[in-house]
């Protein structure tokens, strides 16, 4: 009876395995119909991920030089630290000029020779940050760039120094057309511009900030156009996400200069209300309300509101000139607190440094930045926002002394 029953079970695993055999297709919907869908969908997605996580690192550690005569020039071995290739930098000096930063690479300098330890603060070991430039020049018009460039670290309080002999002077940014140096005709200039900085230096960048002077027109210095360009280099991953959020921030000198951290917590970013004065339209675009913490280089200049939390008020508006006067940039604003409790004037060390008057049939983008201690601006209710009246070039009060009055969205 035993070896009946062996037997019988060897029959039938036989049967089972030749039916098994003659019939995939049916297998393959057993397996299918046991294997939960979200499993399939979860492994997909993890390769996916691995996928974007692996473009990710490629494009921070491409193995190409952007700099190849850095070698040359330190006689060092060259580690890449990571590379941008489209950081998506670009700033317009005006609607014809613009400058865009194309790409920057990180690299580590090691086992270099004695002379080239000069330029790196006698160290025997630093980090040189590459970036490729292109100027373009869509008018008619000469202009005089000289690439005045300040480059800070993420708290302001240490300078990270050019090193033009770094790159060869083939590709250095020119235009051959002239013998003038730093004077560009119409057409497009593209070249590389590099930076020290020291190991103790980079081990606490994250992401450095960049400052690119003006313009002028032709050789005349006292026509200067545009504003300075202000770039965040990001270099690690969190300075990536600290670019990202600064690049949602208003550029007040808080952002622009490093000035101070800001921390969003209320803003209004479409508001758009439009008011007149005479035919200078006066447009309220947006607030944005943010709790600050100076950075170390600029905490004294905050003194004067003691030792408690800061929160700044940023307003963006717009002056559209439709009159036929010129009207100065410098514009009046005040800020008048629930009604009756009193008037607070901006602060200028905090806004965009403006100069020249706004001609007929122009318009001006401003900013104006107020402060408070937290625990007053906790109490107030109602903020209204004096603009006017405007001047002229002379300081001249225009439109019989006329001014509007804009209510506040506040959280």
């Amino acid at each position: 009876m035993k070896w009946k029953n062996w037997f019988i079970v060897g029959l039938l695993s036989l049967i089972l395995l030749v039916g098994a055999c003659s019939n995939p297709k049916k297998e393959d919907a057993v397996e299918a119909e046991e294997k939960p869908e979200d499993i399939e969908e979860t492994e997909t997605e993890v390769e996916e991920e691995e996928e974007v996580e692996n473009e990710e690192v490629a494009a921070s550690s491409d193995g190409e030089m952007l700099n190849t005569y850095l070698e040359e020039e330190t006689g060092g071995d060259i580690e890449i630290i990571m590379t941008n290739t489209n950081p998506g930098l670009t700033h317009a000096y005006s609607d014809d000029v613009t400058i865009t930063i194309d790409e920057y690479q990180v690299v580590h300098v090691t086992n270099m020779n004695e002379s080239a330890k000069a330029s790196f603060a006698e160290e025997d070991e630093g980090y040189v940050l590459t970036y490729k430039l292109t100027l373009e020049n869509k008018s008619d018009k000469d202009i005089s760039f000289n690439q005045g460039v300040l480059f800070y670290s993420d708290d302001a309080t240490e300078h990270l120094p050019g090193r033009s002999h770094f790159v060869s002077r083939d590709e250095w940014m020119n235009d051959d057309s002239n013998d003038t140096v730093s004077l560009y005709s119409k057409g497009s200039f593209t070249g590389l511009s590099a930076h020290m900085i020291t190991k103790a230096q980079f081990e606490k960048l994250e992401s450095p900030r960049m400052t690119i002077s003006t313009p002028y027109l032709e050789e005349d210095t006292s026509k200067p156009f545009g504003e300075e360009a202000v770039f965040f280099f990001p270099i690690t991953e969190e300075g990536t996400k600290k670019a990202e959020a600064t690049s949602k921030l208003y550029a007040d000198k808080m952002v622009t200069e490093s000035i101070a951290d800001k921390e969003l917590f209320f803003s209004e970013e479409d508001i758009s209300k439009e008011q007149s004065i005479d035919d200078v339209k006066v447009t309220l675009e947006g607030v944005q309300y943010a709790n600050i913490t100076p950075t170390t280089a600029h905490a004294d200049r905050f003194s004067n509101f003691g030792e408690g939390p800061l929160v700044a008020l940023t307003i963006k508006l717009s002056v559209e000139n439709g009159s036929d006067a010129l009207v100065s940039k410098s514009i009046k604003t005040n800020l008048h607190l629930d009604q009756n409790r009193g008037t607070m004037l901006s602060n200028g060390m905090l806004e965009p440094t403006v100069r020249g008057e706004i001609a007929p049939g122009e318009a001006h983008e401003a900013l104006f930045v107020y402060l408070f201690r937290e625990d007053e601006f906790n109490l107030l209710k109602e903020l209204e926002f004096q603009v006017g009246p405007l001047v002229d070039e002379n300081v001249k009060t225009l439109f019989k002394e006329k001014s509007v009055l804009f209510d506040l969205p506040m959280k």
